[in-house]
């Protein structure tokens, strides 16, 4: 008897045992890394992060912050990141420069703003209005190429009309034109609410200077991308999960976001919903096909290559459909595909 029993207990210890090793294969995530830089723009990140959507689609996600484009740009050609998002001008620029990295989809579009003193406010109306001033952009940035391509095509050439002044991040250029060093900046959400903040004002929106203009693109190396499809996949579903929540949730979206960026709630929401930012995730190659001929116009980047084959829109194609799939009634993911397939 005790023979039997002995042998009953073991079958159970060793069922036990399978039951928890299977639960912990089902309970593992995969690693990924993302860069991101501190912009109210980019908060799908943190509300896929905060609210559970990267883990449920089997993602275990450390967000890394960077100040500037350039060192986010070089953080993903080295291979320390998964993916990041930085911008458009900066992964535009070494996509010409013959990089190895690629677009999978949207953070963000619009944006930016030109900031300046309050008393010279009244004077700027128009790009054009800068002409032989100082102005300080921030390196690799989206909306030094919108101001540079928006002054060229207001007859300003911005080599010699106006002098541009690279700084390093947003707070940098709203000291310089704090303490008068430079006329007028360039900046982004929710740094032109700082900036006001400051006392300073904002002129003019990207959105008046280029409309629809696109901005942060979520890119990869091919090194990363390679025989990964299907994480990728749940990256671009989770990004999609969290714009939709951004639409249906202002709330929940604001206190995320206020609690990365460290702003307060208020000023999130004024930010985030203001209607100078979109927050569409599909790639939209026609949108980098526009500003990649905005670039070459603007002389930022001198190419012959065929951006398009630079956009990887596999994954969030297939990322959309898995939703339309889980969410047939959904009008959101029915207006995302749609939109999608306009665009791509």
């Amino acid at each position: 008897m005790n023979q039997v029993f002995n042998k009953l207990c073991i079958r159970i210890a060793i069922l036990a045992l399978f039951v928890f090793a299977s639960a912990s294969v089902t309970m593992a995530k995969d690693k990924i890394s993302i860069g991101y830089l501190s912009s109210t723009g980019q908060g799908k990140f943190f509300i896929a992060k905060d609210a559970g959507i990267f883990e449920k689609n089997g993602l275990d996600v450390e967000l890394v912050e960077f100040s500037n484009s350039g060192d986010g740009i070089a953080a993903v050609r080295a291979g320390k990141l998964d993916a990041g998002a930085f911008g458009s001008l900066a992964p535009l620029i070494h996509i010409a420069q013959g990089a190895d990295i690629r677009v999978i989809g949207g953070i963000m579009g619009g944006d930016q703003a030109v900031i300046t003193r309050k008393e010279n406010a009244g004077s700027v109306k128009k790009l054009s209005d800068l002409k032989g001033k100082k102005i300080a952009t921030i390196r690799l940035g989206t909306a030094d190429a919108i101001v540079r391509g928006g002054l060229k095509k207001e007859g300003i050439d911005w080599r010699k009309d106006v002098t541009i002044v690279e700084l390093k991040n947003p707070p940098a250029v709203i000291e310089a034109v704090k303490n008068g060093s430079v006329f007028a900046g360039v900046t982004w959400g929710p740094h032109d609410l700082r900036a006001e903040e400051a006392g300073l004002s904002v002129v003019l929106r990207s959105k008046d200077i280029n409309p629809g203009h696109i901005c942060c693109r979520l890119i990869a190396s091919l090194q990363k991308l390679n025989g990964r499809d299907d994480l990728y996949r749940r990256l671009l579903k989770s990004l999609i999960e969290a714009e939709e929540l951004v639409q249906n949730d202002h709330q929940k979206s604001v206190a995320i976001i206020a609690k990365w960026i460290k702003l307060d709630t208020a000023l999130v929401n004024k930010a985030f919903y203001s209607g100078h930012v979109t927050q569409d995730t599909d790639p939209n190659v026609k949108g980098v096909e526009f500003f990649w001929d905005f670039l070459k116009d603007a002389e930022f980047i001198k190419s012959d290559r065929k951006v398009s084959e630079y956009v990887l829109t596999d994954y969030y194609r297939a990322a959309i459909a898995e939703l339309r799939k889980e969410n047939p009634k959904s009008e959101f993911y029915a207006q995302a595909e749609k939109t999608f397939k306009s665009r791509n």
